[in-house]
């Protein structure tokens, strides 16, 4: 049965030249890859794409999964597969990061000391942009399926101009991957609702198999295609199907589609991970189960085994019970997936909840309701704001009858709402870049304001729109992740709202390299916010504290070029820097005993615990002094995340002084 025509909810669809599309769709995604690709090349290697390359690369190397487990290995894979050529050599087998599965200590290894990480990290972001690409190409096949060419092609324009896709869409991370298969699986779900072939099974199997490998909160998607097959059984199209005129046949079929989606998805989770039910290769577990107790290899594997327990089954203090600890037990008595997986769902489960986060010049565990709201009312262009409300206008106001694809539309509903709901509920609020998946279907649903074309103020107020945002576009380029609105002024003014991965993810080294070569009688001190060994850009630096462990507070001694990212400068990871902090009495009146402590001749105390105390002074003045120097405007900025300081050394001592 032949798949109704798209239309425009108004009935009367703009006219546009017949070359119009053929040539503006390839020049909007030309366009795309060239902002794309030179606002990457100017980035440094960001926070969390040391851990996704180096999981890759491990995985392509040595089949072995022991590292970065909280996500699955499908983007990870593709991102490190050209590296294979360029970096060959991987970390031995004795290095001490690799043994204790510490990620960041064998990124580092290997991207800095091991090969030239910088250098060839274009290549790995270049697969990420043609991902990029694919997700401008569904958003304007889902526009156009939807409400008709034009609408389609303002759902890519709307997407090839947006700061928050060329932020995320050139990163080597797990953000693109899910968000172009959760999109590509509702389009191939909708698409074989309409009728249903062993064609268009298989394309959709395989999207949804995919999506499963992405990241693991690919479950969000799954309402949305119960949702869709739900309205296909409802109404009277037959599937394709001559004798399904019945909602019950209907539902048969349906079903047995669903049995078909999730065996191919359980394949598709195994096949990613090799077949394989351990953690380890085979060669590994029979090394370690002739080894010595003290053989490290061994005691890695029993450490994983430690942490599985405490994961899943908690601790005699603190039992973990409920539906999900109770699946985990389950699925890995019975081999359902493999412990790779489980373990990572297992980790993903207890490291997003309790983990600190920034917002409006607050820090808390337990996040915040209007995290993600304000997040996106604030990171998303205005004039993309605009479009989506004149399209819920136009919809709300003409109605969804003269819609393409009615299940399409509702599944794309149906996640819009399932994924809000489960970021509204969740205390993991360290990123706007979590409501990715949701950008696809907002552009696709501000296409439908080109409903408002056919008349001629319509026309200037959606000119003006898109001028607006290519504009903004322009104008943030290259900074795009530190992108903002003009609701809260600009990216300058970022830091009053959001940090960590909104603004500031280690992307300026590069920048401030190139800072330092014009400042070269001046010496940096460097408290950097990124994974990355900012020793490894040239140019010398001396390392104060972050939150991945480098440097110490004993640099804080003197004056000089104090650089600091806006993360660790607002104490976002540090709670001996926050306001909350120093705004209790007793913290200033035990920094104030230290001090004088520390100053006063030994007396009986013993050497361990004046070390102790000496340890104690140095955390609490170097919290004190972050807390006293974000008071202070900068000297000078390096991109958007990088704050300069010339301090001198009575201000150094003006700003720790109890």
């Amino acid at each position: 049965m032949a798949a109704p025509r798209a239309q425009i909810p108004t009935g009367k669809e703009p006219a546009a030249p017949a070359w119009l599309h053929p040539v503006a769709v390839p020049a909007l995604l030309i366009l795309a890859a060239v902002l794309a690709v030179t606002s990457l090349l100017g980035d440094s290697i960001t926070y969390d794409e040391t851990s996704h390359l180096t999981a890759g690369m491990s995985y392509l190397k040595t089949g072995d999964f022991r590292l970065a487990l909280d996500h699955p290995p499908l983007p990870k894979i593709w991102a490190a597969w050209p590296l294979l050529f360029a970096m060959p050599q991987w970390v031995p087998a004795d290095d001490p990061g690799w043994l204790d599965a510490n990620i960041w200590q064998t990124g580092r290894r290997w991207l800095f000391d091991l090969n030239d990480g910088e250098r060839w990290l274009p290549l790995a972001r270049g697969l990420m942009v043609v991902l990029l690409l694919a997700l401008c190409a569904a958003i304007y096949a889902a526009g156009r399926r939807l409400f008709g060419p034009a609408a389609g092609l303002l759902a890519l324009t709307v997407a090839c101009l947006s700061p928050t896709l060329l932020a995320h869409g050139r990163l080597v991370t797990t953000d693109m991957p899910i968000t172009l298969c959760t999109l590509l699986t509702l389009l191939t779900f909708g698409r074989l609702l309409q009728r249903l072939t062993l064609w268009r099974l298989l394309v959709a199997a395989v999207a949804l198999g995919a999506t499963s490998v992405s990241k693991m909160s690919w479950p969000l998607v799954l309402p949305a295609l119960a949702a869709m097959a739900l309205v296909a059984i409802l109404r009277r199209e037959p599937l394709g199907f001559p004798w399904a005129t019945s909602a019950a046949r209907r539902a048969g079929v349906l079903a047995a589609v669903a049995v078909v989606l999730i065996g191919t998805t359980l394949a598709s989770i195994w096949t990613c991970y090799g077949w394989r039910r351990s953690i380890f290769p085979r060669a590994l577990q029979a090394h370690a189960a002739f080894a010595a107790p003290q053989d490290p290899t061994r005691q890695l594997m029993q450490n994983f085994e430690n942490e599985w327990r405490r994961l899943v089954e908690g601790t005699d203090e603190h039992p973990s019970r409920g539906p999900m600890a109770g699946f985990l037990r389950w699925a890995r008595t019975w081999h359902l997936l493999p412990d790779a997986y489980l373990h990572g769902l297992a980790f993903t489960m207890q490291y997003t909840t309790g983990r600190h986060a920034y917002f409006c010049g607050q820090v808390s565990t337990t996040g915040w309701r209007s995290y993600f709201p304000v997040a996106i009312a604030i990171k998303t262009p205005v004039a993309t704001l605009a479009l989506i409300l004149a399209s819920l206008v136009a919809l709300l106001s003409r109605g969804t009858g003269r819609v393409g694809d009615l299940p399409l539309l509702v599944g794309l509903l149906v996640f819009l709402g399932a994924y809000a709901a489960y970021v509204a509920s969740s205390t993991y609020n360290i990123g706007h870049r979590h409501l990715l998946p949701i950008y696809p279907v907002l552009f696709v649903l501000a296409g439908a304001s080109a409903t408002w074309l056919g008349k001629r103020p319509g026309k200037w107020l959606v000119g003006a729109a898109l001028v607006w945002l290519a504009g903004a576009t322009w104008w943030i380029h290259p900074h795009y992740l530190s992108y903002f609105n003009e609701f809260v002024g600009g990216p300058s003014r970022g830091h009053l709202y959001l940090a960590d991965s909104n603004l500031d993810w280690g992307q300026d080294l590069k920048r401030l390299a190139r800072f330092a070569r014009q400042h070269p009688n001046e010496r940096i001190k460097l408290a950097y916010f990124g994974s990355a060994d900012p020793t490894r850009y040239g140019f010398p630096c001396d390392l104060l504290p972050n939150l991945i462990g480098d440097g110490s507070p004993g640099n804080l001694a003197g004056g000089g070029l104090y650089v600091l990212s806006i993360t660790e400068l607002l104490g976002a990871y540090f709670p001996l820097a926050q306001d909350s902090f120093w705004q209790a009495p007793e913290a200033t009146q035990n920094y104030r005993r230290l001090q004088q402590a520390l100053l006063a001749p030994p007396r009986s105390e013993s050497a361990e615990s004046r070390r102790r105390a000496a340890e104690q002074f140095a955390a609490l003045r170097w919290g004190r002094f972050l807390y006293k120097l974000r008071q202070r405007p900068p000297d000078e900025r390096i991109g958007y995340s990088l704050w300069v300081y010339r301090l001198t050394p009575g201000d150094i001592e003006a700003l720790t002084r109890p």
